[in-house]
């Protein structure tokens, strides 16, 4: 009697913590952006009735830059220096569906096929009826593969930046690499990542999704130097605004349990493309330039150029803005 006595305490306890912990979040002490889900205010680009939070900037009669962010699951923010070629082309920014401030959706669907077909709507929308230009980092860097296979009479040229698998093979050597980093984390990080999951109990809610993408926003930040950066280079604070753990969690969850569910090959087809590709690739990273020129440059046609940014890591647009946009408005230029 009395140890259930002390349980129902205990239970009582909890029930009121629990209770706290969700009036602390209506209430908000930390809050992250709201997407177009829950802000009619949002700038947006509606395609098959779901809301794009899109930012578009340069004169629209110039040629459309169209930029993929990475992830899957980030935003698009990290890669806003790019803002800088609209002196001489419309760039486009947008946040992938269930990402950054796009419309949270449990119900949709986030197969490649799906993304493809969301950066189909976004040419048809904003092209003007030309062709456009893609520029794609990491996860943007495979759906700007992908897509070009498919589709290359839309795509005029295109920069693709350090996409980690385009392959079942490049799949499993990368998604191995991931597992084994998360594996080894020290004490600090540990300590880390557990003062953002306390934290993230008093995040504002307003779509249920608040709480896991402050984490993931968090976490995608927090990277310093290896594997992905070089020695002692980090992210600024800020770099990512609201990244999007359910585009991330369907995608990137069921790959990690077995490496060989991808079974897409994302560039075949695209030897066939007639327009020029830019593979831009960092010093640092894991999957840099050595790990591109091994596994990947050969997927792509033998026109390809692949430069090196020396002397930075993976988020080369964030921590080397001058040097990587030089190198890509000169390749646009030729």
């Amino acid at each position: 009697m009395k140890e259930w006595s002390v349980l129902k305490k205990f239970s009582v306890i909890l029930s009121c913590l629990a209770l706290l912990f969700v009036l602390l979040s209506t209430i908000g002490l930390f809050r992250i952006p709201e997407t177009t889900g829950t802000d009619p205010n949002l700038p947006r680009t509606s395609i098959n009735g779901y809301p794009f939070y899109t930012e578009k900037y340069g004169n629209p009669k110039n040629p459309l830059i169209i930029v993929l962010h990475g992830g899957p699951g980030s935003d698009f923010q990290y890669l806003k220096e790019l803002k800088r070629l609209s002196d001489e082309y419309h760039v486009l920014f947008y946040d992938q569906r269930g990402s950054g401030r796009s419309a949270r959706n449990d119900h949709m669907s986030f197969a490649i096929e799906s993304f493809l077909e969301d950066l189909g709507g976004m040419i048809r929308i904003h092209s003007n009826g030309k062709k456009a230009i893609l520029i794609g980092h990491s996860w943007g860097g495979m759906l700007a593969t992908a897509y070009i296979s498919r589709f290359p009479n839309e795509i005029d040229e295109a920069v693709i930046m350090e996409p980690g698998m385009l392959n079942q093979k490049t799949a499993v050597e990368f998604l191995t690499k991931v597992k084994q980093v998360q594996t080894n984390l020290g004490l600090s990080k540990m300590a880390e990542i557990a003062l953002i999951f306390s934290k993230s109990i008093f995040v504002k809610s307003k779509d249920g999704h608040e709480m896991k993408d402050y984490i993931l926003t968090k976490m995608m930040g927090m990277g310093k130097g290896q594997p992905y950066q070089c020695e002692g280079e980090s992210l600024p604070e800020g770099a990512f605004v609201r990244a999007g753990y359910l585009a991330f969690s369907k995608t990137i969850f069921p790959l990690m349990d077995d490496p060989k569910k991808f079974n897409y090959n994302l560039a075949e087809g695209i030897k066939s493309f007639k327009g020029k590709i830019l593979l831009l690739s960092s010093e640092c990273s894991f999957i840099g330039f050595n790990y591109q020129r091994e596994n990947h440059e050969s997927l792509f046609p033998p026109a390809t150029t692949h430069l090196l940014i020396p002397g930075t890591g993976h988020n080369m647009i964030t921590l080397k803005p001058d040097e990587s946009i030089r190198k890509i408005r000169d390749f646009l230029k030729k």
